[in-house]
């Protein structure tokens, strides 16, 4: 967009402001009624926005937005008689649908403007300040606003609702119901929930523009944003307000469901939706042991802040599908200072993405990751989920665990989850430290570690970050480096604490991925090291370590693919076997004690 352009549209955002003021005010001058000819100037600033960015090559919902200012205009014109009706339509339909106009005009026009110029639209660009968020959540109305998000499904929304209404008994909290275009008579459902604050969407505005206009709704000193997919459980917002509530610094608190990724899965038996409300009124006991400080949360509740949310602006409206919308919302809590809570504690159940089923679709994923890895530099699959191998790691030889340094942990999520089993199983919060040797990664080890530094070669790393750890974790293999084994295991014999320990990681040249990434002239492996087992231990060993456990991993589609090509290219059993043990032989961690 051109600077001239973006400018423009800027500028008619602030005079549509300065118009809804002057409504609000004469609203609270003369009782109820504003100047019909303020509300058709918003119209028109609108029908000019939405006219100049037809052509807007950016993926944006402009026309969606204003559509629905368009139905909120007309429906304000026709409560001119009713103060009570048209004092909240102004405030939670047409001022909020105008600031998710002006979040969307301002996305698109942010490579072209200075930020600084415009304050308002872009909140990313200033500090935030912790005793102003405290200070305004002390001030709130509520304790909490929980805001349910619909899009059709009836039936399923009627179960939500009687979920929350059911098991969040003793709570100052608020219910927000977004009707998001139904066209199934949910909306009519929502008007005839007692004491609930209903948003009606005439046009369909998905899924990140659909929360958004309701955390703009909320009052309370917290908001849990739910979809309507989910049934909520004795004791649910109860726990997650019991830790929000222990330290100032958690930003955002989730729990865990029957059904959803990112670890976040618990499992109970039931039969029945009544059995499953008994089980988890026995599971959903508030245990600290159980809170799990992590990189990225999926938002089965986002629960946070509402001043916190308010400040950085909500969901990012660039994803456009609401794919890694998720992701993104937990990078920016993160890097505002706060820590990301799975509450492992409490249990929900999910029925499977009937909210967001319409948007995530055909090439959804990637748009997602895409928009993402333009945002941040970053693979938000790659660089942000942990690797499941954590689990299997020889804990009892970790109990004594107080320091731990993560080598190559791109931005910590395996090496948080290290911390966080250490908690759980011994009570014990392990400072942890970091050393990278890719600077993309820093900024995000600076929002979980003591420590984080750059470094080029091992024999530099103890200038860069003193020793003393009890614990040293290598994420990335060893071959990706170009030190020799003996100075990689001479420098990090330097690092530990007499006794400690060392968990590395090394892909294995004769594996499956590697042989086909040959196959396919995969420029990436062509000056890559080869090193055998054998002689990596034995490298180790000479450097007064010994082996603790040794860990493997392979998915099952390679391993599927593995079978196959051994049995078609062998002709008997024993050597069909060697095949697959070699071709198997994936990534192995290692884990290994050096010796007092």
């Amino acid at each position: 967009m051109e600077l001239k352009t973006a400018k423009e549209l800027l500028e008619l955002l602030c005079a549509g402001d300065e118009i809804l003021l002057r409504c609000k005010n004469g609203l609270e001058e003369d009782g109820g009624t504003a100047d019909a000819a303020l509300l058709e100037q918003l119209a028109n600033l609108t029908r000019e926005i939405d006219t100049r960015t037809r052509d807007e090559p950016a993926l944006n919902r402009v026309k969606e937005i204003s559509l629905n200012l368009y139905d909120s205009i007309a429906k304000l014109n026709g409560e001119r008689q009713d103060a009570a009706a048209f004092a909240f339509d102004l405030r939670y339909h047409l001022k909020a649908l105008f600031k998710l106009l002006e979040f969307e005009i301002a996305y698109l026009a942010e490579d072209s403007v200075d930020h600084g110029e415009y304050p308002a639209f872009y909140p990313d660009s200033a500090e935030i300040d912790p005793q102003e968020i405290l200070r305004e959540g002390e001030n709130a109305k509520y304790l909490a606003s929980v805001i349910l998000l619909a899009y059709n499904n009836l039936s399923y929304v009627r179960e939500c609702v009687k979920s929350i209404q059911e098991n969040t008994e003793g709570i100052n909290y608020e219910l927000i119901l977004v009707d998001n275009g139904s066209t199934d008579g949910t909306g009519t459902y929502f008007d005839s929930v007692e004491g609930a604050k209903v948003i009606h969407l005439k046009h369909n505005l998905h899924v990140v523009k659909g929360f958004n206009i309701g955390l703009m709704a909320a009052e309370g000193k917290y908001s849990a944003a739910v979809c309507n997919d989910f049934i909520f459980t004795k004791n649910w917002l109860h726990n997650l307000l019991l830790c929000m509530e222990t330290d100032p610094q958690i930003g955002y608190a989730s729990p865990g469901a029957t059904s959803i990724s990112n670890f976040q899965q618990i499992s109970i038996p039931f039969t029945s939706i009544e059995s499953f409300q008994r089980e988890a009124e026995k599971f959903n006991v508030s245990d600290p042991r159980k809170w799990e400080e992590r990189v990225v949360l999926l938002p089965n509740v986002l629960c946070c802040p509402t001043a916190l949310l308010r400040r950085i602006g909500y969901y990012d409206t660039r994803f456009y599908r609401g794919e890694f919308s998720d992701d993104d919302i937990s990078f920016r809590i993160r890097r505002a200072g706060y820590r990301l809570i799975y509450c492992a504690d409490t249990v929900t159940h999910h029925y499977g993405s009937l909210t967001t089923a319409q948007d995530h679709q055909n090439n959804s994923f990637q748009e997602g990751k895409e928009i993402f890895f333009q945002k941040y530099g970053l693979d938000a699959w790659a660089d942000a989920r942990m690797n499941p191998i954590y689990k299997n790691f020889s804990y009892e030889q970790l109990s004594q665990v107080h320091s731990i340094l993560g080598i190559d942990v791109k931005c910590g999520a395996t090496l948080l989850q290290i911390k966080n089993t250490l908690w759980n199983k011994f009570g014990i919060r392990p400072a942890i430290s970091a050393a990278v040797t890719e600077e993309k990664y820093r900024k995000d080890l600076q929002t979980i570690c003591k420590d984080c530094c750059v470094f080029q070669n091992f024999s530099t790393l103890p200038e860069n970050l003193p020793g003393g750890f009890d614990l040293i974790f290598m994420e990335q293999s060893l071959d990706c480096y170009p030190d020799d084994l003996d100075s990689v295991f001479s420098g990090l014999s330097g690092m530990l604490n007499p006794g400690g320990q060392l968990i590395f990681r090394l892909d294995h040249c004769s594996s499956y991925r590697e042989i086909m990434s040959l196959l396919q002239a995969d420029e990436t492996v062509h000056n890559r090291k080869i090193y055998l087992e054998e002689g990596v231990c034995a490298a180790a060993e000479q450097r007064g370590f010994h082996r603790v456990r040794t860990l493997s991993l392979i998915n099952n589609r390679q391993l599927q693919a593995i079978q196959k090509l051994s049995e078609a290219v062998t002709e008997n059993d024993e050597d069909c076997l060697s095949l697959q043990k070699l071709l198997c032989k994936e990534t192995t961690f290692y884990q290994m004690q050096h010796k007092d």
